[in-house]
C-alpha cells in the first residue's frame, strides 16, 4: 500500500513537473514602456526604446547584455548625449520588449534583425554601437549584416567564445528540460537570485536593485533562448574593416578578464581594460566608461 501511494506522488509529481514545463515555455509578454522608455510598433518583435540628446541621422546606440535592460546605460547614456543623439534599445524579451516564444527571434541573428527594425524606424542612417556582453554579440552580428548603416562598433565584457564564459551553476540548472522550468519559479526571489548576479559586477560593488528588476521582466524563453550559440564574436569583429573599441573589466569574473584579453589580442583587437570595474563597467565605472567611449566616437569618421 505505501509503495502503490510512493508511486502515485511520484507519478503526480512528474506530471505537474512536465505541465509546468509546457506552461513556462509558451509565457508571452506585449511590449509595455519601461524604465521611461517608449515602445515601437515594427515589423517583428516590438520593442521599448529610451532616446537622450538631439535629435540626428548619427546615433550612438546602446545594447545591453543578458538579463538586462535599458536600465543598465543610466549612469552613461546623459553623458554620451550632451552633443549627439544615444538610443538604448531594450532587446527582444528583455525590459520593456516583446517576449515571443520564437527561439530565433532570441538569437544575436534574431536579436540584430530587430534592432536594425528599430533603426529604420527611428530614422538613424548612420550607427555607431556600443552591446555590453551578450550585446556586444548583437552590435557585431549587425554591423556585419548591415556595414553601410554601421559606422563603429564599441563590445564591452563580450565574450570572445562560449567556453570562455563562467555562468554561475544556476544560472545553467535553470536551462535543463523538465527541472529548469522548475527552477525557474523561484526568480523572483532576491535572495536566491542574488549570488547569480552578483556575478555581473565587482565582489565589491553591491547588485542594483535595477539588476533583480531587469532578472524578473524576462520570460522562460528570454532566460534561455538568449543563449544560443554563435559565431565566436572576435572572429566577426576582426573581419568588419570598420573601427572596433573593445573594452573590458579589471575584474570580471563572469567573462574571466585573462582568457578574454588574451583571445581579443590575438585577433588583433586589444582590450582596453577598466581598472576596478567587474563585467559592468557602464554601472561600476561609468566616468571611465564615458571617457574611453566618447574618445573613440568623435574620431574622424572612416571613408566608406
Amino acid at each position: 500500500m505505501k509503495l502503490r501511494i510512493a508511486l502515485s506522488v511520484l507519478v503526480l509529481a512528474v506530471l505537474a513537473l512536465l505541465v509546468n514545463e509546457l506552461l513556462v515555455s509558451r509565457q508571452q509578454r506585449a511590449a509595455a514602456p519601461f524604465a521611461d522608455g517608449h515602445v515601437l510598433e515594427l515589423d517583428g518583435p516590438d520593442l521599448n526604446v529610451r532616446e537622450y540628446g538631439p535629435a540626428g541621422e548619427r546615433a550612438v546606440i546602446l545594447l545591453h547584455g543578458y538579463s538586462a535592460s535599458v536600465q543598465w546605460w543610466d549612469r552613461v547614456a546623459p553623458q554620451l548625449a550632451r552633443d549627439q543623439r544615444v538610443i538604448a534599445i531594450d532587446l527582444v524579451g528583455h525590459g520593456g520588449s516583446e517576449a515571443t516564444t520564437a527561439a530565433s527571434d532570441y538569437t544575436a541573428d534574431g536579436q540584430a534583425s530587430a534592432v536594425h527594425n528599430a533603426l529604420v524606424a527611428l530614422g538613424v542612417r548612420d550607427a555607431v554601437l556600443v552591446g555590453h556582453s551578450m550585446g556586444g554579440k548583437v552590435a557585431a552580428t549587425l554591423a556585419q549584416r548591415y556595414p553601410d548603416l554601421v559606422e563603429r562598433v564599441v563590445v564591452s565584457d563580450t565574450p570572445g567564445s562560449e567556453e570562455l564564459v563562467a555562468m554561475p551553476a544556476l544560472g545553467n540548472m535553470v536551462c535543463w528540460p523538465v527541472i529548469g522550468p522548475a527552477l525557474d519559479r523561484f526568480r523572483s526571489v532576491d535572495a536566491i537570485t542574488e549570488s547569480t548576479l552578483q556575478s555581473g559586477f565587482a565582489d565589491d560593488y553591491p547588485v542594483p536593485e535595477f539588476a533583480h528588476r531587469s532578472l524578473e521582466q524576462l520570460t522562460y524563453s528570454g532566460v534561455c533562448d538568449s543563449k544560443a550559440p554563435a559565431v565566436p564574436v572576435t572572429k566577426t569583429l576582426a573581419a568588419l574593416h570598420k573601427p572596433v573599441l573593445v573594452l573590458w573589466g579589471e575584474q570580471d569574473v563572469l567573462t574571466p578578464t585573462a582568457p578574454n584579453v588574451e583571445r581579443y589580442t590575438a585577433a588583433g583587437l586589444a582590450p582596453v581594460v577598466l581598472k576596478g570595474s567587474g563585467h559592468s563597467p557602464m554601472v561600476e565605472r561609468p566616468e571611465q566608461f564615458v571617457a574611453a567611449v566618447t574618445d573613440f566616437v568623435r574620431n574622424p569618421a572612416p571613408a566608406r
